[in-house]
């Protein structure tokens, strides 16, 4: 599962999921636009998936407000070159450097499964309720450890560190209606550390 680090890490991010209850978003993060690259419209994208093809011609993203049609796209030093349609020169380019590009989740997995990035900004509470921070961050582990650690962090700015895997959490809608994170089996001490002030 993974998605959004806040660009602590430049190597491309893997797209772990997280299979929880729950109603995910319709779009996934895929890209962000860097910089022009010539003169011709082209942009370098940094991946934010392990799906490269989702940056493929004819694909289109969302992103800025605008939709944006994929003509071509090649590997370029760890990231993408993209063309798109309506995006003529450079200066067009410019404009569009730092935009998040969102892909629709059509063809994505069943409804309980979240990306780690649409994790982020979530409240987190235990089981009975109990206030435990806000996701923060994203931290990627190596790929070996199968899974990534979610910095959450408290009230008075602190922070601990839950791991992002599905056994240990849950999602369920909070009194206001908005989803939030819940630790349901959490491995021994970890909720001694996260109600730590």
């Amino acid at each position: 599962m993974q998605g959004r680090n806040r660009g602590r890490h430049q190597r491309q991010r893997r797209d772990h999921r997280l299979r929880v209850p729950g109603q995910p978003s319709e779009r996934i993060e895929v890209g962000r636009i860097v910089k022009p690259h010539g003169i011709r419209g082209e942009v370098v994208v940094a991946l934010l998936t392990d799906r490269p093809e989702r940056l493929r011609a004819g694909e289109r993203l969302h992103g800025a407000g605008r939709t944006f049609t994929v003509v071509r796209s090649r590997p370029h030093q760890g990231r993408m070159l993209v063309t798109f349609e309506d995006v003529a020169d450079r200066s067009a380019a410019e404009a569009l450097r730092g935009t998040v590009l969102e892909a629709d989740r059509d063809g994505e997995p069943e409804e309980d499964t979240y990306l780690a990035s649409e994790l982020v900004g979530m409240a987190v509470v235990d089981d009975r309720g109990r206030d435990l921070g806000t996701v923060d961050a994203l931290i990627e582990l190596p790929a070996a450890a199968q899974y990534d650690l979610l910095e959450v962090r408290r009230h008075d700015d602190s922070t601990w560190l839950l791991p992002a895997v599905e056994d240990y959490v849950g999602i369920d809608e909070g009194p206001d209606g908005t989803e939030r994170l819940v630790v349901t089996s959490p491995p021994p001490g970890l909720l001694d550390e996260a109600g730590e002030a």
